[in-house]
């Protein structure tokens, strides 16, 4: 399978497999390369990052271990990466690569979660919003922008995250019309936007991250894409990728980004289909 895949979770913090599970299962599936990019700690919510019993040492450690087996015995490249949250302190330094990604809204002391279920969801908006979703869709991503500003990660994580519970009308013209912005302002700044199947996966949604509309103003912005799964499951590595290269083609890509020693290599859409 000529894809490689660099958003990925071990049981590290939210995922189900091993670190080592992840990499047999990438090579038996005849991956070119696989990152490994646990969610980075969230002081303010420990339920699914890297967490002081997983401390990330022993996350560094472990991947780093499994790298040079896999490069060693295999030939095979394994990177370590870090999903970066907004809200996180990192020394990116430290990894291959950082994937940049908002969960939370900080709004006054509170932090918000953006994806921990849709009444979760429904009730931050009420609360901390007064019911409007636009105001809601503005903070989120004004955070996105300036997280890709501030930390200049590798790639930009699931654009269009607030979308994932299905309580913003993805149609409506106000809301792309915020999308569309933050998307002109984020590329300045990290011109790499993954597409990402995590709700697809968990059946939330039919299509990636980010939507169509989307796709097409990041084309049109010169921006460029990697393809992710998400993967919480060594089962789930390279999910929908197939599929994910037609939307592409439709949204006017021509090409695909992928990590490769230490830098981005491009390959044509047309010789992966």
């Amino acid at each position: 399978m000529a894809f490689a895949d660099f958003h990925t979770h071990t049981i590290f913090s939210d995922g189900a497999s091993t670190v080592h599970e992840m990499a047999e299962a990438a090579r038996a599936a005849g991956l070119l390369s696989l990152g490994i990019s646990d969610h980075s700690l969230t002081p303010f919510d420990l339920r699914y990052c890297l967490r002081p019993q997983t401390h990330v040492e022993d996350y560094e450690k472990v991947v780093r271990e499994e790298q040079k087996i896999a490069r060693e015995r295999y030939g095979f490249p394994l990177l370590l990466g870090i999903e970066w949250d907004w809200g996180s302190e990192i020394d990116p330094a430290l990894y291959d690569y950082t994937i940049g990604s908002v969960h939370y809204i900080l709004k006054g002391e509170e932090w918000f979660p953006v994806d921990s279920g849709r009444d979760w969801q429904q009730r931050g908006i009420d609360s901390l919003f007064g019911g409007n979703k636009l105001d809601f869709a503005k903070a989120y991503f004004a955070q996105v922008v300036a997280h890709a500003e501030k930390n200049k990660p590798t790639f930009m994580g699931h654009f269009d995250l607030l979308t994932k519970h299905g309580l913003i009308d993805e149609g409506e013209e106000a809301y792309l019309a915020v999308a569309r912005e933050a998307i002109r302002e984020t590329v300045k700044h990290v011109p790499l936007f993954e597409v990402n199947m995590g709700a697809i996966i968990r059946g939330l949604k039919t299509l990636p991250y980010p939507a169509v509309p989307l796709l097409e103003m990041l084309c049109a912005c010169g921006g460029r894409v990697i393809l992710s799964s998400d993967a919480h499951h060594a089962d789930k590595l390279a999910f929908g990728f197939c599929e994910a290269l037609t939307l592409l083609q439709r949204a006017g890509f021509t090409k695909i980004s992928r990590l490769h020693e230490g830098g981005v290599v491009e390959d044509n859409i047309v010789d992966l289909l």
